[in-house]
């Protein structure tokens, strides 16, 4: 929570994995990017699993059930979540505040959660030792290309990328920022508790816990006391170990992660001038309309 200003992070989490694709450049990319969202999604899927023919084609099938659920159910929650954060947008808020909202759109996602889950796991038995092998070549390539954004450039050009990133994110959804502001912002990416460190081997780790689970299952589901219902549960626990680390550790860290990300959404949204939060709120509002449009 920690990376993304704090409106886009509860847009993010309203649309899900579409914004993963479509990066919220533009209201007309969520409505096509959603009604698109099966081929995308069926795409990245077997770039890292390597389907076969039926596999893919399960696949699409699962993720055109997914969206449909999705359209029927969690449209028009996420829709008056948005018409909420409107109302937030005119006036100073709390990082109480701003965490019950994160709380809200965790709900969301974890519903989402529950119904990937059930229209995966068919799938996810189907996998081969050859295509777990793949999506571990796969993780450590895409585990490099984050050193190399990360780890290699020294503390001063992370520092600096953070900030460019975080000024443009705030400006692109407020209008321009003020020089207090842009000050603000670098200083509150100064003091992120987030460590690159850190953060590769918790990654690391969550991909070990990841592919060892797929493997288990896998191989449990040749057994006579399989149970479908407690697979899925397995497999959504798997989907939400980024929400909520099973490590108490990992928990407490992604706990003040959010906490902090909180606290500075709210200082400096209360920073923000009447024009700005006008603009905020009609981008707010523009998310909220794509989304009943979708309906």
């Amino acid at each position: 929570m920690a990376k993304i200003s704090f409106w886009l992070r509860i847009i993010a989490a309203s649309l899900a994995a579409l914004v993963v694709s479509t990066g919220l450049s533009g209201c007309s990319s969520i409505k096509f990017g959603y009604n698109q969202l099966p081929e995308i999604s069926s795409w990245w899927l077997d770039n890292y699993a390597n389907f076969n023919d039926k596999q893919a084609a399960d696949t699409k099938a699962a993720l055109k059930s997914l969206q449909s659920w999705h359209r029927k159910e969690e449209l028009t929650p996420l829709a008056n979540l948005l018409l909420q954060t409107q109302g937030m947008a005119s006036k100073n808020i709390t990082p109480e505040q701003a965490c019950d909202l994160w709380d809200q759109t965790e709900k969301r996602l974890d519903a989402l959660a529950t119904e990937t889950a059930r229209l995966a796991l068919p799938i996810v038995l189907q996998l081969t030792p050859r295509q777990m092998q793949h999506l571990e070549k796969k993780w450590r390539e895409k585990n490099e290309d984050w050193k190399k954004e990360w780890l290699e450039p020294t503390a001063e050009e992370r520092l600096k990328k953070r900030v460019t990133s975080t000024v443009n994110r705030y400006s692109d959804f407020y209008g321009k920022l003020s020089e207090a502001q842009v000050k603000l912002l670098s200083q509150q990416v100064q003091r992120s508790k987030w460590d690159p460190e850190k953060s590769l081997q918790t990654r690391i780790k969550r991909q070990q816990t990841q592919l060892q689970t797929l493997q288990d299952l896998v191989q449990a589901s040749a057994k006579p006391d399989f149970s479908m219902a407690a697979a899925e549960k397995t497999l959504y626990h798997l989907m939400t170990m980024g929400m909520r680390p099973q490590d108490p550790l990992l928990m407490q860290q992604q706990t003040q992660l959010e906490k902090q990300a909180c606290e500075n959404f709210a200082q400096f949204h209360n920073s923000t001038t009447a024009i700005q939060r006008q603009k905020a709120q009609r981008q707010l509002k523009a998310y909220e309309t794509d989304l009943r449009d979708l309906i």
